[in-house]
C-alpha cells in the first residue's frame, strides 16, 4: 500500500505521515523504503515539471532555468535520490562509458590471474577515463567469442573500448572497427596490420633495446648475451635488432651462441643460463627480453652460486613492480605503461566525442633505464 501511495501520489494519503504513529524505528524503515522507490516521475511531480526536464537536469543540459535546476536538485538531495545509471544513459545521447575488454584464450592462459604487466595499464585507463567524466566497464571475454564484445556496443553498455590481451586480436579489432564502433588495442603486437581507425600506442622496441645495449656497453662490458622473446611476436625481433645495432656500432660482434631463443617466460632465462654454463661461455652481461626472463636467469645464477652483479650483470625489460624486490633488485628498461594507457584513452575519447582530426601516426614511446643492483661497471681486467 505504501508503494502504491508513493508511486501514485494519491492525494488522500500522506505516505509517511500515516505511519508516524508506528514509532521511530518503524518510521525510519518505512521512510528508507519510500526513498528507495523514488523515481524520475516522482521527482518531476514534486518539482512541478515534466519528466523530460528532470532528464535534462540529470544529463547536465544547459537549456533549463537555473532556479528550476536548483529546485530539482534540492528535491533529489532531500530524498537521497540516485538515478539509475542505465536509465540515465538511455535518456542521454552523450557517451558515458569506456569498456576495457580483457580478451584471453582460456585454453592457454588466464590473463587476470597470470599477468604482472597489465595492472598499471588498467589503472591508467580507469583513472584517465574518470578524469574525463567517463565510467569504465571491465569485461573478460574469450577470444573465440567476439559476438559478446560487439553486443556490448549494440546494447550501449559501452560507447568505446580498449582491448587488452596476450593474443592476436586483429580479427576482433577489425570487426569492431568495421561496424563503426570506436576501438583501441593497447599492445601493438596484437594488431600487426591494424586498420586506420584502430587506435594503439606505439612502443619503439628497437630503439629501447638499442638504449639497453648501450647501457651495458657503457659499463664496459664487451661479451654480451641476449635472451629473445617469442619470435612469432614482432617486438622480439625488434628488440634483437636494436641490441645488435648497438653492439655493432661499437665495433664488437655477437656470436650466434650468445643469442638464446626464449618465450618471455622465466623458464627461458633459466634454460639460457644452464646452456651457457654447461658450455662454459657465460657472458659478462645478459640482456633479457622481459623481466620474467630475467627472473629466471637470476634464479638459475643463484642456484649455481654465481654472484650478480659481481660475476655477471643482468638487465631486464618492462620494469614490473616485482623487479624492485628480486635478489638483487633488477635493473630494467621501464616501459611507460601508464603514459601509454593515458595516451590511447585520450585519443579514444577524442574520437568518441567527434573530434574531426585526420588519422595520424600513433603516439610513440620509448623505454628508459631504471637502475637498481643487478648491473655493475666492468673491472679493468675484464
Amino acid at each position: 500500500m505504501l508503494r502504491h501511495a508513493v508511486n501514485g501520489f494519491a492525494p488522500r494519503l500522506t505516505p509517511l505521515g500515516q505511519f508516524a504513529r508506528l514509532g521511530g524505528n518503524a518510521l525510519h524503515i518505512l521512510q528508507s523504503k519510500w526513498m528507495d522507490t523514488m523515481n524520475i516521475y516522482d521527482i518531476s511531480r514534486l518539482a512541478g515539471v515534466s519528466r523530460k526536464t528532470v532528464q535534462r537536469v540529470l544529463n547536465g543540459a544547459t537549456n533549463v532555468k537555473p532556479d528550476t535546476v536548483a529546485r530539482i536538485r534540492s528535491i533529489m538531495e532531500h530524498h537521497h535520490f540516485e538515478p539509475n545509471a542505465a536509465a540515465r544513459k538511455l535518456s542521454s545521447s552523450k557517451p558515458t562509458t569506456v569498456g576495457i575488454f580483457i580478451v584471453q584464450d582460456v585454453r592457454r592462459y588466464k590473463l587476470y590471474t597470470d599477468d604482472l604487466f597489465y595492472g598499471a595499464v588498467i589503472g591508467g585507463i580507469i583513472s584517465c577515463s574518470n578524469s574525463k567524466g567517463y565510467n569504465v566497464l571491465v569485461s573478460i571475454i574469450d577470444i573465440s567469442n567476439a559476438d559478446e564484445l560487439l553486443s556490448m556496443y549494440r546494447k550501449r553498455s559501452v560507447d568505446a573500448g580498449i582491448i587488452i590481451s596476450w593474443s592476436n586480436v586483429q580479427a576482433i579489432a577489425d570487426r569492431v572497427a568495421e561496424a563503426g564502433f570506436p576501438i583501441a588495442v593497447f599492445d601493438q603486437n596484437n594488431v600487426q596490420t591494424p586498420a586506420a581507425n584502430v587506435l594503439f600506442p606505439y612502443l619503439d622496441n628497437c630503439r629501447s633495446a638499442y638504449d639497453a645495449a648501450c647501457y651495458l656497453l657503457d659499463l664496459g662490458h664487451k661479451h654480451l648475451g641476449f635472451v629473445t622473446g617469442d619470435r612469432s611476436i614482432p617486438c622480439s625481433d625488434q628488440r634483437l635488432e636494436g641490441f645488435l645495432e648497438a653492439v655493432r656500432e661499437r665495433g664488437l660482434t655477437v656470436a650466434s651462441d650468445d643469442i638464446m631463443g626464449g618465450r618471455f617466460v622465466e623458464r627461458s632465462g633459466e634454460e639460457a643460463i644452464e646452456i651457457w654454463l654447461r658450455e662454459n661461455r657465460l657472458p659478462e652481461a645478459i640482456f633479457c627480453s622481459n623481466d620474467l626472463t630475467a627472473y629466471g636467469a637470476l634464479q638459475a645464477l643463484a642456484k649455481h652460486r654465481i654472484a650478480v652483479p659481481d660475476r655477471v650483470s643482468v638487465l631486464g625489460f618492462d620494469d614490473l613492480l616485482v623487479s624492485q624486490y628480486t635478489h638483487p633488485p633488477l635493473t630494467s628498461m621501464k616501459v611507460p605503461r601508464v603514459e601509454m594507457a593515458v595516451s590511447v584513452t585520450l585519443s579514444l575519447i577524442e574520437r568518441l566525442e567527434g573530434a574531426t582530426v585526420p588519422p595520424s601516426e600513433p603516439s610513440s614511446f620509448r623505454a628508459a633505464i631504471t637502475e637498481r643492483d643487478s648491473c655493475r661497471r666492468a673491472s679493468p681486467s675484464e
